[in-house]
């Protein structure tokens, strides 16, 4: 029976030699073909670091491989070379087998991003034999935090597919849950925000290509009536309309009437005012409360993570990988 170094010598190894590695390693398929009988001499194969990581002696190698139940690789008799055991040769490239491939196959994500293959692949190992992890990284070879995983046989896939999918529900709930009580907190607080009625208006009257600022429709709306405050303007530049609140109660019925025809120009722009009433104004004010109390906790938030604890967030766990 293998023991650990030789358990992990096997699974390198046959993992090389596997449906998945070996149709796409173009360097240990020329190896192959340079032998009339397909053998690969064990001082090559400890060029791949993978292995040679795990042991630089080729005895060892040898005879771990001996040991191996599946047999998917032989060892010459002089234990120097090695090769893909004729009796299980390479499965077809087709409909069928890429459509088996994707049923023993998941997708786990969140993994700690300086995790290593080794530590994955024991993370993997309670929900059946592996046949293969990809760890998907950035250009520059940097981990991303997920994998792709095939497992050998269909009922480990599944295994662990019914534990992904409990975990991501569960998760999915907590974060619902989260995103709730914020929510309740949120619309809380904003309902103590009080705001004067009849101070809010609507315009339109920008059109695509047309630029416009804060400080434009501000400076103007003194000029027409230096008499009422402005508190907010709602726009940005690039927007095609937006709300301009008022300080006191009836500013917007007062602004409005000062006008003609409920507009002003602003060089070759013609802003059309509207009066928010009734619920369009209990609408927007209230959105308008949600979010100040948003950016307050934002800010809030913000502040606290100035004040101190820089390593707040930590390692991620393993009871969290799966998220």
């Amino acid at each position: 029976m293998a023991n650990d170094l030789e358990q992990k010598i096997i699974k390198q190894v046959e993992y090389y030699f596997g449906d998945i590695n070996l149709p796409r390693d173009k360097f240990l398929q020329g190896k192959i073909k340079e032998d009339n009988d397909g053998w690969v001499p064990l001082e090559v194969m400890l060029k791949f670091k993978r292995l040679a990581s795990i042991s630089e002696d080729s005895k060892v190698i040898a005879e771990a491989l001996e040991k191996s139940e599946d047999k998917l690789v032989v060892v010459s008799e002089d234990k120097t070379k090695i090769k893909r055991n004729p009796d299980k040769p390479l499965p077809e490239n087709n409909d069928e087998f890429i459509k088996k491939l994707q049923e023993r196959s998941a997708y786990a994500k969140s993994f700690p991003l300086e995790e290593g293959l080794d530590e994955i692949i024991k993370f993997l190992e309670p929900y059946g034999p592996v046949e293969s992890v990809i760890r998907r990284t950035t250009k520059d070879h940097k981990f991303k935090g997920s994998c792709f995983i095939v497992f050998k046989t269909l009922e480990a896939a599944k295994k662990f597919n019914d534990y992904y999918n409990d975990k991501k529900k569960v998760i999915e709930e907590r974060k619902k849950q989260q995103k709730d009580r914020k929510q309740a907190s949120v619309e809380e607080d904003a309902g103590k925000l009080e705001f004067p009625l009849g101070a809010t208006v609507h315009f339109t009257g920008i059109s695509e290509g047309q630029e416009l600022t804060r400080e434009e429709i501000k400076e103007k709306i003194k000029d027409t009536n230096d008499s009422i405050e402005v508190t907010y303007i709602d726009f940005n530049k690039g927007d095609l309309e937006g709300h301009i609140r008022f300080s006191k109660e009836n500013n917007a019925i007062d602004f409005v009437k000062s006008l003609t025809d409920s507009e002003i120009e602003i060089g070759d722009i013609k802003l059309k005012f509207k009066i928010l009433e009734g619920d369009e104004e209990k609408e927007y004010l209230k959105k308008t409360s949600e979010e100040i109390v948003k950016m307050r906790q934002k800010y809030k938030s913000k502040g606290k993570k100035r004040k101190g604890n820089f390593n707040s967030g930590g390692r991620n766990s393993k009871a969290t990988k799966k998220d």
